[in-house]
């Protein structure tokens, strides 16, 4: 009788427990069903709880010309979370005592140019070291992201910058640059090319089988997805990439090879404690102040959790690697389609449904008061606001009583503090940039913001926008020697066009007065005319979120000079 009682309680249990995983697989599967059709692209998921694979299904199709669906098995590209990968490379370097995070990066790349200031491999690991990000540079050049590029392409593009975006170790700005250089650091200390390095020290040891650094566009991946974008009249096109430099991004691999990644963040086997502790651990200024970034990884927190990830996003590729290490819970998710879908958006919707009580008591605990602030006082603050030292322009409006935040890509609520003190509350990461409104007249602000750890000056912009009675006086070439490129401008439809010759014309918005954005393949753009004491303009400065103000000269339009060319 106590046998059968024990055994039929046993029953319940299990019963019970696979009741409460359906309800939360059904929760699951509704956040990915707008993606879960046979005619558009979608998602591999894989959730971890406690060293194993709880949950795993794929959304959607890999290849929509072949009705191919996605499975856990189908292979992504996962952009910028490779950079964590690459960082472990190079921790095994320094394991191997063959480098030292404090090494100049002049020591095994001595064509960089000296910029009166030592980059180490350190600042780079961190993005302190305010290189130029050469995917922005090869944008503001014109080269497309489907078009064929190399090592080659992306390291001679490197060293003829001959300015930094500051001094390093005085700021956090993300840079592609930065892992890019490591790949070949790899390959000159080790005399294997990075791909080759982390099949034998990672790939390999931890059993992805299904995972490499595509440095070769002619390699045939098995099982690999397509990559999309939508269409303008509707549907989707195809949207990949030639690129072959690695080390930024490029690792191809499925939800269950990053499982075993993941895991040797639980258990390590590769780099050991040592290496999993200097990757998930803050960098530092130089002022001391420390950075949400580790090695390729942000040191967050998401709902009073401490939180680690990572997004990747190249062409029609996205992916979102997400860890919350006290709760031994991950969500791994790898995706094929840029507009609308947001993987780490989606991770977090993930994390909410499993994590409901730890986030319940975690925001218990941290319960805090932002500060009361009428709507009626924002409306001073309202205003268009640029920064001549970074090239880069901030739009705050009043929303449903709310100061929110509009930058080229962006949109942040804005936390109020009292006093004009304000914080960005951005939607992937709890790390929140500081902002102060200072009067300077008469009902009058500038903002001082700090982004990246140091303090930059925003003045208040005023006065009319260009208009296409006006657009006249922007019309012709600009020579930039560093990237030596030259853009024509002209006027079509009483439009400002940048003519482009390996892409398609591009319209330039006017944004405040000899002010215009244009779009990146990532991003936007930000342009400032520049005119001399005569009111002539002498050229533009353009500026990325990732590359500050770099100057292009007008060229008088002589022949023989290249006013006639795009590029060159």
């Amino acid at each position: 009788m106590k046998r059968t009682t024990i055994a039929a309680l046993l029953f319940c249990l299990l019963i019970a427990d696979a009741l409460s995983a359906q309800s939360l697989n059904d929760k699951i599967d509704h956040v990915f069903a707008d993606w879960n059709t046979t005619s558009s692209p979608g998602c591999a998921l894989a959730v971890v709880k406690n060293s194993r694979i709880v949950y795993e299904r794929g959304y959607g199709m890999a290849n929509l010309e072949l009705g191919i669906v996605i499975m856990p098995q189908s292979v992504f590209d996962i952009g910028s979370v490779s950079k964590e990968i690459t960082a472990m490379a190079m921790l095994l370097l320094v394991e191997d005592g063959k480098i030292s995070l404090d090494d100049e990066i002049r020591k095994y790349i001595p064509e960089m140019p000296e910029y009166g200031n030592t980059i180490t491999l350190r600042h780079m690991l961190h993005h302190t070291s305010g290189l130029r990000n050469y995917d922005d540079l090869f944008d503001i050049v014109g080269i497309p992201e489907a078009d064929l590029t190399t090592d080659r392409d992306a390291l001679e593009l490197t060293v003829r910058q001959k300015g930094l975006n500051f001094k390093p170790g005085e700021e956090f700005l993300y840079s592609d640059t930065n892992f890019f250089l490591m790949s070949l650091v790899v390959k000159r200390v080790t005399g294997q090319t990075l791909r080759q390095f982390a099949q034998e020290r990672i790939f390999g040891p931890l059993g992805m089988t299904s995972t490499h650094y595509h440095d070769d566009h002619t390699m045939i991946v098995p099982r690999r997805a397509t990559g999309y974008a939508p269409h303008n009249g509707g549907g989707f096109e195809i949207d990949m990439s030639n690129f072959e430099q690695v080390g930024d991004g490029s690792v191809m691999t499925t939800v269950e090879d990053l499982f075993n990644w993941d895991q040797n963040f639980e258990h390590p086997i590769v780099g050991g404690p040592e290496a999993i502790r200097q990757l998930t651990t803050p960098g530092k200024l130089n002022n001391g102040q420390p950075i949400p970034y580790g090695m390729g990884l942000f040191i967050d927190h998401y709902r009073g959790l401490k939180w680690i990830h990572h997004s990747g996003e190249w062409v029609g590729y996205r992916a979102a690697f997400s860890r919350f290490p006290d709760q031994h819970f991950s969500t791994l998710l790898t995706c094929n389609c840029i507009g609308s879908m947001n993987p780490m958006g989606l991770a977090k919707q993930v994390a909410d449904i499993y994590l409901v009580d730890d986030f319940a008591r975690a925001e218990k605990a941290n319960a805090a008061q932002a500060a009361n602030v009428p709507a009626t006082n924002l409306q001073g603050y309202v205003g268009t606001y640029w920064s001549h030292k970074n090239g880069a322009l901030r739009k705050f409006e009043v929303r449903e009583n709310k100061l929110v935040m509009v930058a080229p890509g962006m949109t942040y609520d804005m936390l109020p503090l009292g006093s004009g003190r304000f914080e960005a509350l951005e939607t992937d990461s709890e790390h929140r940039d500081r902002y102060v409104f200072r009067q300077s007249g008469k009902g009058e602000f500038d903002l001082e913001a700090w982004e990246g750890g140091a303090p930059t000056t925003y003045n208040a912009v005023k006065g009319p926008l260009p208009n296409s009675s006006r657009l006249n006086e922007y019309v012709g070439s600009y020579k930039n020697d560093e990237l030596e490129a030259v853009w024509k401008l002209v006027i079509h439809d009483g439009k400002l066009i940048r003519q482009q010759w390996m892409a398609e014309d591009q319209e330039l918005q006017p944004a405040f007065p000899d002010g215009f954005i244009g779009d990146l393949s990532e991003g936007q753009f930000l342009m400032h005319f520049n005119r001399d004491a005569t009111g002539t303009i002498t050229g533009f400065d353009a500026a990325t979120d990732m590359v500050r103000p770099m100057t292009f000269t007008k060229l008088e339009n002589r022949i023989g000079d290249g006013a006639d060319n795009v590029l060159r």
